[in-house]
């Protein structure tokens, strides 16, 4: 399979007959055995739109009753407080498998290189308190760090860890490998080894932690966005650019205003659980280039927002995404995370360094003050680590305000 998506990457008529292929199988497999589509069209527009509410409330009638094989259980992480079970077909999984498997080529990743993997895994027990929090997979040329034991104090540790390993490409949540470069730069110093690239996926990363990941690393970021719905998937090229993978799902993008779209996707690749239309309640801001210098044809996006989980209310009561700008030009912070249970108050717990000082930590508050209004009280929280999903990811913000 890998051989033929390489094929419809730089050739607009080779990706749109394989898209539109795709598309009609999709369509046809969830009209003719999956109960919630029965008696629609073959055609797009006759599918309404779905989000993960409608997907909740009806998990038995999104289930083909024409599959036959291996069941794969799974579900979503949550983050919005509402995960979805979904299972999934061997030939979902090994498809999945595929399209990661070209992003990796993408990043420059060959079968003899060495990776650090450092996502959601329990690698060591949670309680464990004392150094080694990785393990080794030999089979894989891995070694795995474990995402739940990231403190100030293990930092350097996990540094060496993948020195000594002799690592080439890391996959990491942004949040994990964002903490090891703000490390280095609290220190004044670079990664010492030499990493062919970093793959980032499943949270949101900003520019700033993209910059100061490749400038602590010295190599390049490749960002990949998808969802364990696999209705999207939008993965960086070696020139930076995000490209939306028409060959993956069929995506759509509905204008929210002020620039920004939500994505909605409808799976090619899950014949088992097929979702059509789905809304993600993810946004993009859509990018003016039509080609990228890859000579990849796929379409272009500008950036990828926040998701809606992650937002605090302002003084004026409006929810404010895309937080990290909150702590930008703060010295210190090596990772950071808002809190929010009563309007017109926040608290801000901050992974600090040695140059995190009462001046820096006055300019936080005052950022905090100017993004979210004056009169906000602000609380500044030291802690060793920041709290995590049962996934092992950082949420930027946490909100329990009601709608």
């Amino acid at each position: 399979m890998e051989q033929e998506l390489a094929k419809n990457e730089k050739s607009v008529s080779a990706l749109a007959d394989y898209a539109e292929s795709r598309l009609t199988a999709a369509l046809e497999n969830a009209v003719s055995s999956v109960p919630y589509y029965a008696g629609l069209k073959h055609d797009l527009n006759d599918f309404k739109y779905i989000d993960k509410t409608t997907v909740k409330n009806n998990s038995d009638k999104f289930t083909s009753t024409a599959h036959k094989g291996v069941v794969i259980k799974g579900s979503t992480g949550g983050t919005t407080g509402m995960p979805l079970n979904i299972s999934q077909s061997m030939e979902s999984v090994e498809r999945e498998q595929a399209f990661a498997n070209r992003q990796r080529k993408w990043a420059g990743f060959k079968k003899s290189d060495k990776r650090a993997w450092i996502r959601g895994d329990m690698i060591v027990p949670i309680e464990q308190a004392a150094p080694p929090f990785w393990r080794y997979s030999y089979f894989e040329d891995m070694i795995l760090l474990s995402s739940f034991h990231l403190t100030a104090d293990a930092l350097p540790l996990y540094i060496q860890a993948m020195v000594d390993y002799g690592v080439d490409v890391i996959q990491a949540y942004p949040s994990s490998v964002a903490m090891l470069a703000k490390y280095l730069k609290s220190v004044g110093e670079y990664y010492p080894g030499n990493i062919k690239s970093i793959i980032t996926s499943s949270a949101s990363l900003s520019l700033d932690d993209r910059q100061i990941i490749e400038e602590r690393f010295c190599c390049k970021v490749f960002d990949w966005y998808g969802l364990f719905e696999r209705v999207a998937a939008i993965a960086n090229c070696e020139h930076g650019r995000y490209h939306v993978l028409t060959d993956y799902a069929h995506v759509e993008f509905l204008d929210v205003g002020d620039g920004r779209s939500e994505i909605v996707g409808t799976n090619f690749n899950n014949y088992l659980y097929p979702l059509i239309r789905y809304k993600t309640g993810d946004y993009v801001v859509l990018s003016k280039e039509k080609e990228c210098p890859c000579g990849r044809v796929y379409p272009i996006v500008e950036k990828i927002e926040g998701r809606v989980a992650d937002y605090v209310y302002s003084t004026d009561k409006r929810k404010v995404f895309v937080l990290s700008q909150c702590v930008k030009g703060v010295a210190g912070v090596m990772g950071s995370q808002f809190f929010q249970d009563k309007h017109g108050e926040v608290k801000v717990n901050v992974v600090a360094g040695s140059d995190f000082s009462p001046v820096e930590e006055r300019l936080l508050i005052q950022n905090v003050k100017d993004y979210l209004g004056a009169g906000m009280s602000v609380r500044i929280n030291l802690v060793d680590s920041l709290q995590k999903s049962n996934s092992g990811k950082v949420r930027q913000a946490i909100c329990s305000i009601g709608d």
